[in-house]
């Protein structure tokens, strides 16, 4: 009975660990994809404003 036990705990490890990589993986797919679109948005903004100066557009004048 204690072999039985003790070959249930082993399998329920080997599932508990290959259900956290899945895991894992996907949450670390999701956090790349939402990190490159905030890149992508801050280097919209920084190209944006560098155009505008130099076009000469600002306000400081």
């Amino acid at each position: 009975m204690d072999i039985l036990f003790t070959i249930a705990i082993e399998i329920v490890k080997v599932i508990a660990r290959e259900v956290a990589v899945f895991v894992a993986k996907r949450v670390g797919k999701s956090l790349s994809t939402s990190w490159k679109q905030i890149q992508r948005r801050k280097t919209k903004r920084t190209t944006h404003n560098a155009g505008k100066r130099l076009k000469g557009d600002s306000k400081k004048k």
